[in-house]
């Protein structure tokens, strides 16, 4: 049998997705297929294939300055919206201290995802293009050095920009969270993953990229704005709270559904198995380095799922009943405290009578009635004790005292 899948069978096969053992199979039959033409003079081979190939990369001085002053720009625009519409507004609305520094940054990143995958999302959907539906022939087509169309060329442009932008942005401008160092990695990563489909000619699976990430960003940062402002003015604000919750069941589900289902069934099988065995040539570029990217973004995805799952358990376990971020600090030191108010149960209060505390035991209280308290009860009434005798042995002696210049 051929290995090398024909178009007509590449249609036939996009018309329903693998299923995840199938996917593996096939990844594992293209990464054998490329290993197997290893002898072969025209296959892109490592290393010396590898740098020898970037002959093929396409981008030009114009193109690296627009990214850069792109990059500049929403840092700038960041600082400006945050000081003169989105601080202000927080304190409008008489956040907490905190959370008035929090709100900002969610809020930017909201908004800028919307607009970022909202252009994305219309590449993708406008009908022009069908990659996505047909994620097995984005190969068919394929020559270095081809022109990418204008659109495409702009998506990329805002993606880059924004990405070098937020790596500074995660060292300078963002909360410092539990997986910041996993973020800047993350940025990095896609910095590199981004630059080299645009310059190797590989947009297609770039935009897919793209597309299948970034609308769970809109969806978390959008819960976040709301959990910020459920408190506002000392007053609980039910509505912020079931949009948090609503927000945050929708943020779950297109995570399972965009990056766990279709970013691997669509993304990675493409290019671990039609890149060698639909393509028109067997002979394409970056292979190993292309793959070894796009599992390691994957990896990412399983790692931040781990945080979603995590908060479900807690609240299923009753450890949660509200819906926060856990990767910040504040958060969990507030989840921990919250579980030892839990482990070591109620404290109730009786004015001018017994004030019970089952934990400290009994302890006595002459202003306000007796008190329980089982760890320091001892120690108080030894105190008690003291205090009884030494009053004692101060009157006897006192009255010695008296008694002797009497005498005298």
């Amino acid at each position: 049998m051929d290995l090398v899948m024909d178009t007509a069978h590449a249609e036939l096969y996009n018309n329903s997705l693998p299923s995840y053992w199938g996917f593996l199979q096939d990844c594992y039959a293209g990464a054998t297929e490329h290993f197997r033409q290893w002898d072969s003079p025209n296959v892109f081979l490592w290393p010396l294939g590898f740098f020898n190939v970037f002959r093929i990369l396409t981008v030009t001085k114009e193109e690296v300055g627009l990214v850069l002053v792109l990059a500049v720009f929403w840092t700038l625009l960041r600082y400006i919206v945050t000081w003169h519409i989105f601080t202000p507004f927080a304190e409008k609305m008489e956040l907490s201290e905190l959370n008035t520094k929090k709100f900002p940054e969610s809020a930017w990143k909201c908004v800028f995802y919307i607009f970022s995958w909202g252009s994305c999302a219309y590449v993708v959907c406008c009908g022009k293009f069908d990659f996505f539906e047909k994620p097995l022939l984005i190969w068919k087509d394929w020559v270095p050095f081809m022109d990418i169309p204008v659109e495409i060329r702009v998506v990329f442009a805002i993606q880059f920009s924004f990405y070098i932008h937020s790596l500074y942005a995660t060292m300078y401008m963002d909360r410092w969270r539990k997986d910041s160092v996993v973020m800047m990695f993350h940025h990095f990563l896609t910095l590199s993953l981004e630059g080299f489909a645009y310059t190797v000619r590989y947009y297609k699976i770039g935009i897919l990229v793209v597309f299948t990430h970034d609308v769970t960003d809109i969806c978390l940062e959008f819960t976040k704005c709301n959990v910020y402002m459920k408190n506002r003015g000392g007053k609980f604000r039910p509505i912020h709270d079931k949009l948090s919750t609503g927000g945050f069941l929708f943020f779950a589900g297109t995570w399972a559904l965009f990056r766990l289902y279709w970013y691997p069934l669509k993304c990675l099988h493409t290019v671990g198995y039609a890149m060698i065995l639909v393509a028109p040539t067997t002979h394409m570029p970056f292979y190993i380095f292309c793959n070894v990217q796009l599992w390691i973004l994957l990896g990412l995805d399983v790692y931040w799922f781990m945080f979603i799952v995590n908060f479900l358990i807690k609240v299923v376990r009753g450890d949660m009943t509200e819906v926060e971020d856990v990767r910040e600090h504040e958060v969990e030191e507030k989840w921990k405290d919250q579980k030892v108010e839990i482990k070591n149960g109620p404290q109730t209060t009786i004015n001018n009578g017994p004030k019970m505390d089952t934990k400290n035991g009994p302890q006595m209280d002459t202003n306000n009635g007796p008190q329980t308290k089982t760890r320091n009860g001892a120690h108080n009434v030894v105190l008690q004790k003291r205090e009884t005798s030494q009053t004692k042995v101060y009157h006897l002696r006192s009255t010695r005292q008296r008694t002797r210049t009497a005498d005298t």
